[in-house]
């Protein structure tokens, strides 16, 4: 047992190296301040056993020790508190004054009740030593509960605080100290509390200070492996590099990947150690161009900004702003090769939807001054032909001519009615307007007709507590008619058709990149069918005024079917989108603001 007083030493001075390195680390953190205090309590406690297990230490100063040791074995568990409420961010209970008056009123009380003789008082010989003999009061109660109760509330805010957090550096932290209290208690207590105390076993010494250190060890071990609780310029680079949303890679000067970040790995779609050691190529494949990116970063030479095509693993191109920089060392040599890609998926996107829109306004604009002047001269033709007619006795061949001539004006009306769609003074109502009215009055009307000469199945699914739309009843028939037009001449001849349409509530709480949509309540629409489908080559042009995937040229006049609906539902404030694959068939998506009346 003579080695015990070295090994009290040795344990007070590793508590005062950690209370000065954690200090050192940042002075003004307060997590940092607080476990530098509750290191130099550790180490007061420490010291104080070494005079308490010298076996030849005159009494009356290993007393003297015991009671200027108090101010650590009394104090701890009140630190260790405040250390968990700081690192766990409880920061609204921190400013509570109450709390300090807990936190430092009860250890000074028992620290005076200790040096008046309340808590220990004498001093027991023993083989290792000396044993300090509690009172018969109550105080020595009130100290035993006052460590259970702390040391228990500060191991639940830590579980507490492991179970919540996402942060998964923190997680593992709360993991590391919670099962290095544990061992602190359960070890403390048999020696300092049970044994002695329960048990009346007083020949195995008191050894809480040296179990402690394994408390402390292990905070420190966790501030020095996940750094977290002291912020330096490294770790602060390391977690913003963690947390960026774009793609980061750093290379050698090879051109292989050395490390990546989180968003570099989501948006490639490998796993971070498939692709360390890996040279970049493996991202961006066919090096033969002169201008590719590879070569031109392994030339090291600086990319600001150059948009190329990212191959994810499952084969899908995303198209990236990609911008590179040499690492130098402090002798200015190159190191290493610095690599941030942007995803532009959702810009490019948005640039197409802008064009788009363009166009139809330049249409628009030449539309709705052709389409006015055209009018009226039709009204002249029609007016003069009907005049003719009129002239000519029925069943001879120029009365027949002149009623075709008729009709055929008749239909140039109807496509100057087309063009006034794109017009920019042809203003839509925004009234309360029932989808499931449409679809029957479509149904009734217009698919009846389209269906005549194919064996088509059309379902229509519509729940109850579907929200009305806000829009114009006219136009949004006239979008569904269109759809359900494409749909039914999209079937081939032959095959067994299926048209399905259903709808559903949504609410976009924010800007989605894929979707140019304000936030709010929208109504969700789906038309499906089973058709020919469109060829990946076309789908970007499928909106544009008269183009066709037709193959008869008689038909290609119902290009602008399509376009027109794209206008409409624009001018509507919604969205229209289409998937399709070539010999399964094609799905139109329409989004469209839900009319929100005076309750809400």
């Amino acid at each position: 047992m003579h080695f015990l007083p070295y090994l009290h030493f040795f344990v007070g001075i590793v508590y005062m190296y950690l209370a000065v390195f954690i200090f050192i680390k940042n002075p003004k953190g307060l997590v940092n301040r607080i476990l530098a205090v509750l290191f130099l309590c550790l180490s007061f406690w420490s010291f104080s056993m070494i005079f308490m297990h010298a076996p030849h230490c005159q009494p009356s100063t290993a007393w003297i020790a015991n009671n200027i040791g108090s101010l650590g074995w009394i104090s701890f568990s009140s630190f260790f508190l405040w250390f968990m409420l700081a690192f766990t961010g409880k920061e609204n209970i921190l400013k509570k004054k109450w709390l300090y008056l807990i936190l430092l009123g009860i250890p000074a009380l028992l620290i005076y009740k200790q040096w008046t003789n309340s808590l220990y008082v004498d001093l027991v010989k023993v083989s290792y030593g000396w044993r300090s003999q509690l009172s018969g009061t109550i105080w020595p109660s009130i100290l035993h509960s006052y460590y259970l109760i702390f040391m228990l509330t500060a191991i639940y805010i830590n579980f507490d605080f492991m179970r919540k957090t996402r942060n998964t550096i923190a997680r593992k932290q709360a993991k590391i100290i919670l099962i290095a209290v544990a061992i602190v208690l359960i070890l403390g207590s048999l020696t300092d509390v049970i044994l002695p105390r329960w048990l009346k076993i007083y020949s195995i010494p008191n050894m809480a200070d040296f179990f402690v250190l394994f408390l402390a060890v292990g905070v420190v071990y966790a501030i020095a492996r996940y750094r977290f609780l002291t912020i330096t310029s490294a770790t602060a680079a390391e977690n913003i590099i963690s947390t960026m949303f774009d793609s980061l890679i750093l290379l050698n000067l090879e051109g292989n990947i050395v490390t990546l970040n989180k968003a570099a790995a989501g948006l490639s779609g490998y796993e971070e150690n498939e692709l360390i050691g890996k040279t970049i190529a493996i991202l961006f494949p066919g090096t033969d161009s002169e201008n590719h990116p590879v070569k031109e970063i392994i030339q090291e030479k600086d990319l600001k900004s150059e948009e190329f095509v990212l191959k994810t693993k499952n084969g899908k191109d995303i198209p990236v702003l990609l911008s590179s920089s040499i690492l130098k060392d402090e002798a200015g040599k190159a190191g290493g090769i610095v690599c941030v890609a942007k995803d532009i998926s959702e810009r490019i996107k948005l640039e197409e939807e802008i064009l788009k829109s363009k166009k139809l306004e330049s249409i628009g604009f030449l539309a709705g001054g052709i389409a006015h002047d055209f009018n009226n001269l039709l009204g002249i033709i029609i007016g003069n032909l009907n005049l003719a007619r009129e002239e000519l006795p029925g069943g001879t061949q120029t009365h027949k001519l002149l009623v075709g001539a008729e009709e055929a004006s008749q239909k140039a009306i109807d496509l100057t009615r087309k063009f006034m769609s794109f017009s920019r003074g042809s203003g839509i109502k925004k009234e309360k307007v029932i989808l499931a009215n449409i679809f029957k009055n479509v149904e009734k009307e217009g698919l009846l007709v389209l269906n005549s000469k194919k064996n088509i199945d059309f379902q229509v699914v519509i729940p109850q507590d579907l929200a009305p739309v806000k829009g114009d009843e006219a136009r949004l028939t006239q979008v569904m008619q269109n759809l359900f037009q494409y749909a039914v001449e999209a079937v081939p001849e032959g095959r067994v058709g299926r048209i399905s349409v259903w709808a559903e509530n949504i609410t976009l709480e924010q800007h989605q990149g894929d979707l140019p949509l304000k936030k709010g309540k929208y109504v969700k629409i789906f038309i499906e069918d089973n058709g020919i489908g469109i060829p990946k080559a076309n789908i970007g042009k499928i909106f544009d005024p008269y183009f066709s995937t037709k193959d008869n040229w008689s038909q290609k006049g119902m290009g602008l079917g399509l376009t027109i609906c794209y206008s409409i539902i624009q001018k509507h404030e919604g969205y229209i989108a289409v998937e399709s694959q070539q010999g399964i068939g094609t799905t139109f998506t329409l989004y469209l603001p839900a009319f929100i009346d005076a309750h809400g």
